[in-house]
C-alpha cells in the first residue's frame, strides 16, 4: 500500500489507520476521499510541471515535503538597495527552452537554510507567480544555483500545505 501524506498548515497526516487499498484499483479509502474532495489540486506526484510567466516549457518541479520554503534555479543572484529596501536581481533559465529572464524583485526576506551535513546557509527568498495545475499561485522562492540538481525547482511545504495530498509513487499527475 502506498501512503497518503496530507499537508496542511501545521500537521502531516499519515493515513495509516484506513481500510487497504489495492494497488491496482486505484481507488482511495473513503475517509481520505473526503479529505481529498477538500484539496484543490488533490492528490500530485513527486514530480509535477510548473508554468512561469515569460516562458512556454514548463519547469519541472520536484515535490519535497521535508522542505520548509521552495526553491528556484537561478543564477547571478546579486542583492543591492532600492529606495531604502532590499532587492535581488537573478536570472531564471529555461533548461528546455534556453531561454534565459532577468529579474529585479524586493527581497521578501532572507531564508536560512538547513542543509543535512554542512553549514547552514543564507538565501534571498522572492515571490513569483506560477501556475501548477489549473492554479495560478503566488509563492515566496528561495534563489539557488539548482543546475547541479536534477530538478530547477522544487516545490515545499508551502506550495502544498491545504492544496493537495503526494503519492510518492506518482509523477506528473497534473
Amino acid at each position: 500500500m502506498k501512503w497518503l501524506f496530507l499537508l496542511f498548515p501545521a500537521t502531516a497526516l499519515l493515513f495509516a489507520g484506513c481500510e487497504s487499498v489495492k494497488s491496482d484499483a486505484g481507488a482511495v479509502p473513503q475517509s481520505a476521499a473526503s479529505v481529498l474532495g477538500d484539496l484543490p489540486l488533490g492528490i500530485i506526484g513527486e514530480t509535477e510541471a510548473v508554468y512561469l510567466e515569460g516562458f512556454s516549457a514548463p519547469f519541472e518541479a520536484r515535490v519535497d515535503t521535508g522542505a520548509t520554503t521552495s526553491s528556484i534555479d537561478a543564477r547571478n543572484i546579486r542583492g543591492f538597495e532600492r529606495d531604502g529596501k532590499k532587492w535581488v536581481s537573478f536570472q531564471i533559465v529555461s533548461r528546455g527552452e534556453k531561454l534565459t529572464r532577468s529579474y529585479e524583485l524586493p527581497v521578501e526576506r532572507v531564508a536560512t537554510i538547513k542543509r543535512h551535513g554542512a553549514e547552514s546557509m543564507q538565501r534571498y527568498t522572492v515571490l513569483l507567480t506560477f501556475r501548477i495545475g489549473h492554479l495560478t499561485l503566488q509563492r515566496e522562492f528561495t534563489l539557488a544555483d539548482r543546475s547541479h540538481f536534477e530538478y530547477p525547482v522544487l516545490l515545499g511545504r508551502n506550495v502544498i500545505n491545504g492544496l493537495a495530498a503526494v503519492d510518492p509513487s506518482r509523477r506528473n499527475v497534473l
